[in-house]
């Protein structure tokens, strides 16, 4: 979307000048030489179109599916299941994380199940406040087992996303930065994916239709479950209010 919005402003200010160079001699000649010889008019339009032009864009990206949004859609429409009682198909669970095999994370060097991985240049601007953009990220995670009051499952963590997770470790080093989230053994976690089996084996894997395998902080959920409906209607009624004053500044 970004090098989309990049290049159409590219090719507009190209074609400018080389509209400004040839005239006649280029496409849309008359409709850009009316724009320009009444420019004052056109800019009026545009400075008020301009925040409705924002709002979409805007909403276009709100709108564009990532890992996190599919899992957050899937987990406020599907209700929690018991591991014992789990039919296959696509599941939500809730329980306590068990570590089969470990990792070291690249950070702090500790123990964990899986890791989510980011390196990060700084920059500085004439404030000294700093800026940070990300030059490389992994998920890695060995198969774990989750555990809830009626039993255990394994859970195959190949395309595993670690959603809304805080950062566990942070550090430095000249204009890098290396931060981590972990997860552990004994952390209290929301999985959503799909309840498979193999040999009567009951396991937890990515669903492929969906393409979700999302795990989060069982606490942190409930707080965004509470309060994400609030959020909606207040962005909701702002763009209401937005679209009515763009109304009356056209009229």
């Amino acid at each position: 979307m970004e090098y989309a919005l990049i290049g159409t402003v590219v090719f507009c200010f190209l074609y400018f000048i080389l509209w400004r160079i040839f005239k006649e001699k280029m496409p849309l000649h008359e409709h850009l030489d009316h724009i320009y010889k009444n420019y004052d008019s056109y800019a009026e339009r545009v400075i008020i179109l301009l925040p409705l032009a924002l709002v979409v864009v805007t909403a276009l990206l709100l709108m564009r599916p990532t890992p996190a949004k599919r899992f957050l859609r899937l987990q406020n429409s599907i209700p929690t299941s018991k591991i014992k009682s789990l039919a296959k198909g696509l599941v939500e669970i809730e329980g306590t994380l068990i570590m089969k095999d470990q990792m070291i994370s690249p950070v702090n060097h500790e123990i964990c199940i899986g890791y989510y991985y980011t390196i990060e240049d700084i920059e500085k601007d004439d404030n000294n406040r700093e800026s940070y953009t990300t030059t490389h990220r992994e998920t890695r995670c060995k198969v774990f087992q989750m555990k809830d009051d009626t039993g255990m499952i394994e859970v195959q963590p190949e395309g595993i996303e670690l959603i809304f997770l805080e950062k566990t470790n942070i550090s430095s080093n000249g204009n890098k930065r290396y931060t981590e989230t972990l997860l552990k053994d004994g952390q209290k976690m929301l999985l959503v994916g799909y309840a498979d089996g193999k040999d009567g084996v009951p396991f937890i894997r990515k669903d492929e239709h969906y393409k979700v395998l999302g795990i989060t902080s069982a606490s942190g959920i409930n707080v965004w479950n509470t309060y994400q409906p609030l959020l909606r209607s207040f962005l909701f009624t702002c763009s209401i209010i937005l679209l009515i004053i763009i109304y009356l500044l056209l009229q």
